[in-house]
């Protein structure tokens, strides 16, 4: 069996294993949740401490942030141990959209059969085209859709590099590896509709120089 590859995307990474892809949180996301969770042990264990010292008013203002915190600490773990947020099945010959944090990442928000999918586009996003003159966002960014034959489109992630010429060429290898993947393992094309970095344009050729009268 051979080793899963890993594409690295904007906040989340595209795991493509032999029949089935996951498009799934970045391991560094296990971080926040375990610090609250952490956070929230700590609370509950400051209130058995000091259970005997403190008035019930000031307990009661002390363990309300841990009831709050704990729930969505221990959902964000889960969620980035084991979630997923987009599911490619090739046994299934289906597309998973999943919840987010909040459903852990295993509820199913949306799904497509492979027969549905029109293409899979590769497209600018906005925010991260380059302007001429100034432009406050110094990055490149790019979308990848799922396009349904019936024209709905479904975001399925993004992929965001600096503005310069090695990172933007690493970035669109990048989208483009993901989308293929996927048009692979659904049977789809890839559509790009970005715009593609040309090469910079060769420097004119010195004209002759007039002849003195």
């Amino acid at each position: 069996m051979t080793e899963p590859r890993r594409i690295p995307l904007d906040r989340r990474v595209l795991v493509v294993r032999e029949g089935r892809i996951d498009l799934r949180p970045e391991r560094g996301a296990v971080l926040f949740p375990l610090v609250g969770l952490l956070i929230s042990g700590a609370i509950f264990a400051s209130i058995i401490l000091l259970a005997g010292d403190l008035s019930a008013t000031l307990l009661a203002l002390i363990l309300l942030p841990g009831l709050l915190l704990a729930p969505f600490a221990a959902m964000g773990l889960v969620y980035s141990v084991i979630g997923a947020a987009v599911v490619v099945e090739k046994a299934k010959e289906s597309v998973r959209f999943q919840q987010g944090v909040l459903g852990l990442g295993i509820g199913t928000m949306e799904l497509v059969p492979f027969w549905k999918i029109d293409h899979i586009a590769v497209e600018d996003f906005e925010q991260g085209v380059n302007a001429p003159g100034p432009h406050p966002l110094d990055f490149r960014a790019w979308d990848i859709m799922l396009i349904k034959e019936s024209g709905k489109r479904l975001p399925i992630a993004q992929v965001v590099a600096g503005a310069s010429g090695d990172l933007i060429e690493e970035g669109w290898d990048r989208a483009i590896d993901a989308a293929e993947a996927i048009a692979e393992m659904t049977g789809s094309r890839v559509e790009i509709t970005a715009e593609i970095e040309s090469e910079e344009p060769a420097e004119p050729e010195p004209k002759p120089a007039k002849r003195a009268k």
